[in-house]
């Protein structure tokens, strides 16, 4: 092998990125609750508070909680696919090391016998 074809720093780089926009993403989802709830306070209406809070009980709260889960998953995912690529590629260069030492010396030159 020439070259890496993933590059493990450059893997963690996009990580550290996308860790930085979910942490952005949930900061901006936190703010908008004190907001909602100013909303609804000013509409003075049980009717709509009633409505709102359902609404983000059943619909909205488990599309978010999915993307959060998505996101980490997500994120867990390539970290396990980058470690089996790098062992892999550890493996393989082991074994081209081993049998090139084997060319170089034969198992009854290593031994003394010729």
């Amino acid at each position: 092998m020439t070259a890496w074809r993933i590059q493990p720093s450059g893997v963690v780089s996009v990580l550290q990125d996308v860790n930085v926009d979910a942490e952005a993403l949930g900061t901006a989802l936190n703010a908008l609750s004190p907001a909602l709830e100013g909303a609804v306070t000013a509409t003075q209406s049980g009717a709509i508070s009633e409505a709102v809070q359902a609404y983000f009980e059943q619909e909205e709260g488990p599309r978010i909680q999915g993307m959060s889960t998505r996101i980490g998953a997500a994120a867990q995912g390539v970290v396990s696919a980058t470690e089996a690529y790098v062992a892999g590629d550890m493996e393989m260069a082991a074994t081209a090391q081993a049998a090139a030492v084997a060319a170089v010396y034969p198992p009854a030159l290593a031994n003394g016998v010729m």
